[in-house]
């Protein structure tokens, strides 16, 4: 049996993991569509990585 707290918190960090993923996915989307300098970019693309990733992990991940 988990405690009320416990699926308080493991729904807030899947709440967070979901809101990395999509600011991840929106980021990845407007650095492709933008005319920005082509030596910059791929910095956009890794941070829109790491934010996809580790909103992945949240939503799969269950505190314990």
């Amino acid at each position: 049996m988990s405690s009320p707290v416990e699926k308080r918190l493991n729904t807030l960090v899947k709440f967070v993991g979901l809101i990395f993923l999509i600011f991840g996915g929106i980021l990845a989307a407007l650095t492709a569509t933008s005319p920005i300098v082509p030596q910059v970019s791929p910095v956009f693309y890794f941070i829109a990585i790491i934010m996809i990733v580790s909103g992945f992990v949240s939503l799969y991940a269950k505190l314990k």
